[in-house]
């Protein structure tokens, strides 16, 4: 009897740590005080995580490889944009 993960492993891995990434800024997000600036970048990453899993979960294989890239590297600038400026706030009104 095979196991799903033997085959799908990396895929369920890779979810859910980019999952886990999204609910713990998403609750950053909801619990801020000021939510103004850090819209626009939980957006980009949603964006990028949707993309991600499109790719990987629903075209699977070489077909999707363009989703997963594009995804990863949306999600990498909306989360380096929603720390940079979760930085420059906290540099600011110091």
């Amino acid at each position: 009897m095979s196991i799903w993960w033997n085959y799908y492993g990396d895929a369920v891995i890779s979810v859910a740590v980019l999952t886990a990434i999204l609910i713990l800024i998403s609750i950053h997000f909801f619990r801020a005080k000021s939510k103004r600036g850090f819209g626009i970048p939980l957006t980009i990453l949603i964006a990028g995580y949707l993309s991600y899993v499109i790719g990987i979960v629903f075209i699977r294989g070489w077909n999707g490889m363009g989703f997963i890239v594009y995804g990863v590297i949306i999600m990498g600038l909306g989360l380096i944009y929603y720390v940079g400026f979760g930085v420059y706030r906290k540099i600011r009104y110091r």
